[in-house]
């Protein structure tokens, strides 16, 4: 970790009864910083503030956060942002503090700069022996609760693919373990719906905003055997190619695209 701020005090300590640690009452967002700047900004403050609200938790004000992001910011040219807002401690068992209260918690982590040649090679994608539950209440959330995140990410380190897929109970198929999932099918760009199961998360709604002829689906393990083209996406990985899915040799050129024309239109508009 490169920089931490606790409820604006550089420290890397938090109060052992914080809630989020307790319960995972709290959510966060994970950015790109490049030359200063974090990507997406107004999409990530978004994704915080509907967060809180959706956990009923006290939002920060817009304005503030802004701007003490983008000061963070500033003092990094390329890096990882991750912003956590949890409650605080108090309450008795789950229930929350009659005086709500939050602790905002904003990290900076060096940029994985292996990405960028995953990116021109393109990553080898498999299928998770695990699935992941069914939960309408917190689905598309990007909540602290991730346990099952981190068995898939366990899963992973004891196989050979840079990723996994991952179906839900219902045996649809919802992302990758840290990553939204898209693919052609017929000639149409795809995306498993994640109302039930998943993230929606940044990039995802950043690809459906530039390709809004993408179709979002049911999607099987049968759909993306007969898939020519794939990527999954997050807000630092960006567009990652899929050059091999469960064996199968697939062309990039059409991911790479993709890539490409997102870049350049962050570039235009930085």
């Amino acid at each position: 970790m490169k920089f931490c701020l606790v409820n604006g005090i550089q420290q890397n300590q938090i109060d052992i009864q914080n809630r989020g640690l307790a319960y995972g009452d709290g959510l966060f967002t994970t950015a790109k910083i490049i030359d200063g700047k974090i990507q997406h900004l107004s999409l990530h403050i978004q994704r915080l503030l509907l967060g809180c609200e959706k956990l009923a938790l006290l939002a920060p004000n817009k304005v503030e956060l802004t701007k003490q992001l983008s000061l963070v910011a500033k003092q990094h040219d390329l890096a990882v942002l991750k912003v956590i807002i949890t409650a605080s401690g108090g309450g008795r068992g789950y229930a929350r503090s009659t005086e709500p209260k939050n602790d905002l918690i904003i990290m900076v982590h060096d940029y994985p700069k292996h990405y960028d040649e995953l990116a021109i090679e393109g990553i080898i994608l498999g299928n998770s022996n695990q699935q992941m539950g069914i939960n309408p209440m917190l689905s598309g959330l990007k909540h602290l609760n991730r346990l099952e995140q981190v068995l898939l990410r366990q899963e992973l380190t004891n196989t050979k693919e840079d990723d996994l897929v991952v179906t839900n109970v219902n045996d649809e198929v919802i992302e990758a373990t840290s990553a939204n999932l898209f693919f052609w099918l017929n000639d149409k760009l795809c995306t498993p719906d994640v109302t039930n199961s998943g993230v929606n998360g940044i990039m995802r709604q950043t690809i459906l905003q530039n390709y809004p002829g993408t179709l979002i689906k049911k999607v099987t393990l049968s759909d993306l055997a007969r898939s020519p083209a794939m990527f999954i996406c997050n807000c630092v990985m960006g567009v990652m190619p899929v050059r091999n899915y469960n064996g199968r040799n697939l062309s990039i050129m059409l991911s790479q695209r993709v890539r490409n024309a997102l870049n350049q239109k962050a570039i235009n508009t930085s």
